[in-house]
């Protein structure tokens, strides 16, 4: 029965895999489908072999939902969500890309440096999928005023929005699933995650500039053009001062209470919450901005992650993790290899997959392998803390690998179909990427083998 429960399993998850991958079927749907499934189906078998299967099968059900939904990670994603759209309704990314223009005066490589590490902060805080949506506009405004080709700028968006969402607990949700998993704080990813990001970021954007370096001559008339640009008011592009002020400040005071230390026992899902909660107040939401607001919530991921959380359980309680484990130490003799393995491999396969599906796979994986005391490598401090932030820094970075890697990947690739010149297309983002993702994935190399050396002596 076992064995009959686990193919189940394997099978639902190869369809929800073979949807992503495929784009066949909405990936929210897929899984979310998945998991419904593998719940009707182990309440079934439950009721007919109640001795048959494992423990934590039996657990698998709605009322014990809590023990294999990680609500840690929605509650966070549902607060950032709800609080988000307020900062964009009042205008505030436009006027920080406008901004960026500005500061630019009317110096196209300097607009493309600043373009890139302003993207990448407000990534690693904001939505990037919100970030990119409107820097992308404003690029393609220029970009054609000049009559210059906008696929340079449009990848290194895409690549600097998906660099800076790697720095932070809150910046993509993979960090979200592994920080909670891991018991990692917001600090901690400050102090472990954003200095190897920021190093990355800016080596990316040094072979984009040495690679694009033709690129950003521009004659006179070009020249006069793009200083007419700078010349925008920012402050034109705020739509509602009041609202702006509110949501800042509530933003900025959330920031704050991520970064208290866990001893205070202060959750960041709950301090999202709590501003999510206080800006809904504050506001005095009426029925027609809830509504408009229901319209901006990403539905489809929370969806997703339900169905996943339930699906990598499915898999965990009947066994197959622990295969995977033994699998692994088994053939992985030493820690170097583990930790070159943890990262290498949601790095090439995130490019296909998406992140946050490699990571739930991975999460039950690492645990295995740190908690199981009949394991070569249990117990090695070094090790366990280092696995978390391969896994992340492999995952993140892997979605810079194709179109479809990340959400901010595809946004960006639907807007440019409709250009005459610069539209991405699977081969040609691929083709132009690839090194830069080897190099981004060298440079997490280092950074881990260096920092587990440097703990374990």
């Amino acid at each position: 029965m076992v064995f009959l429960y686990g193919s189940v399993v394997l099978v639902l998850m190869a369809v929800v895999y073979y949807f992503l991958v495929s784009g066949k079927m909405d990936k929210a749907a897929s899984a979310f489908a998945g998991g419904a499934i593998l719940l009707f189906l182990t309440a079934i078998l439950n009721n007919a072999f109640p001795d048959a299967l494992p423990e934590g099968v039996k657990n698998l059900n709605l009322e014990n939902l809590s023990s294999f939904v990680d609500f840690k990670t929605l509650g966070l994603l549902v607060g950032m969500m709800i609080m988000l759209p307020f900062i964009e309704e009042s205008g505030f990314f436009q006027f920080m890309a406008v901004t960026v223009v500005k500061m630019s005066r009317g110096n196209f490589k300097l607009l493309y440096i600043l373009t890139s590490l302003i993207v990448g902060v407000a990534s690693a805080f904001l939505n990037n999928v919100s970030t990119v949506m409107v820097f992308v506009p404003v690029v393609l405004a220029v970009t054609d005023a000049l009559e210059k080709n906008p696929f340079p700028f449009l990848i290194m968006i895409i690549l600097s929005a998906n660099l800076g969402g790697t720095a932070t607990l809150i910046g993509d949700p993979p960090n979200m699933i592994v920080g909670f998993a891991a018991g990692k704080s917001f600090n901690d990813f400050l102090s472990n995650v954003s200095p190897v990001v920021i190093i990355t970021l800016v080596t990316v954007l040094i072979l984009l500039l040495w690679k694009e370096g033709k690129y950003f001559k521009l004659n006179d008339e070009e020249q006069d053009t793009l200083k007419r640009f700078a010349n925008t008011n920012p402050s034109s592009q705020i739509r509602d001062w009041k609202m702006l002020r509110i949501s800042l400040t509530i933003f900025a005071l959330a920031l704050v209470g991520f970064t208290l230390p866990p001893s205070l026992g202060i959750d960041p899902a709950l301090v999202s919450l709590l501003a999510a909660a206080v800006t809904l107040f504050v506001m005095k939401v009426n029925g027609e901005m809830m509504e408009k607001l229901f319209h901006k919530i990403e539905w489809g991921t929370i969806f997703f992650f339900l169905g996943m959380f339930t699906l990598v359980y499915g898999l965990e309680a009947v066994g197959l993790m622990n295969v995977v484990v033994n699998f692994l130490v088994n053939s992985l003799h030493s820690p170097l290899l583990l930790l070159i393995f943890v990262l290498w491999f949601p790095l090439l396969l995130s490019s296909f997959v998406s992140a946050v599906p490699m990571v739930m796979i991975m999460v039950p994986i690492i645990k295995g392998i740190i908690g199981n005391p009949a394991l070569v490598f249990s117990g090695n401090v070094a090790l366990s803390d280092t696995l978390w932030w391969a896994l992340v820094l492999g995952a993140c970075y892997g979605g810079n690998g194709t179109i479809v890697g990340a959400a901010a990947n595809m946004v960006v690739t639907g807007m440019s179909q409709k250009l005459k010149r610069g539209k991405l297309t699977f081969s040609n983002y691929m083709k132009y990427t690839f090194p830069l993702l080897m190099v981004s994935g060298i440079i997490a190399t280092m950074f881990v083998v260096i920092r587990y050396y440097s703990i374990q002596t």
